[in-house]
């Protein structure tokens, strides 16, 4: 019988290294934000605390975004789908999700430095 869709083999080796990636470049992200919060209260940055469109922010998490994208996708082919289906639904939750975490970040780095931690305190 012919069937419409050939599944291939799990990709769990994928899986793996793209999990290694994402907490490598999460790791990398969060030294950086924490360098990048240290040097603007102790004013030893010029730049504003807001400006989240560094190199050393934006590559951390480019590739988390990304490692995510590889191993989400890789993962749902374990479930039977296809790689172009594993894919696509992987786009659409890594890119969406990716975006409005950028953009919060965004907005909790202006409240900081506007309001300094006390701004962030939650009550």
């Amino acid at each position: 019988m012919h069937f419409l869709f050939e599944i291939p083999d799990p990709p769990y080796f994928l899986v793996g290294i793209a999990a290694l990636g994402g907490f490598a470049c999460g790791k990398a992200f969060e030294v950086s934000i924490r360098r990048k919060t240290q040097e603007w209260s102790e004013g030893l940055s010029d730049q504003p605390l807001r400006n989240v469109y560094e190199p050393r922010l934006f590559v951390p998490y480019l590739g988390i975004c990304l490692c995510s994208w590889i191993f989400v996708g890789s993962a749902l082919t374990t479930f039977a789908v296809t790689w172009a289906v594993g894919f696509a639904m992987s786009s659409f939750v890594i890119l969406s999700s990716g975006l409005l975490v950028w953009y919060q970040l965004g907005i909790l780095l202006r409240t900081l430095e506007e309001g300094g931690s006390e701004a962030l305190e939650i009550k």
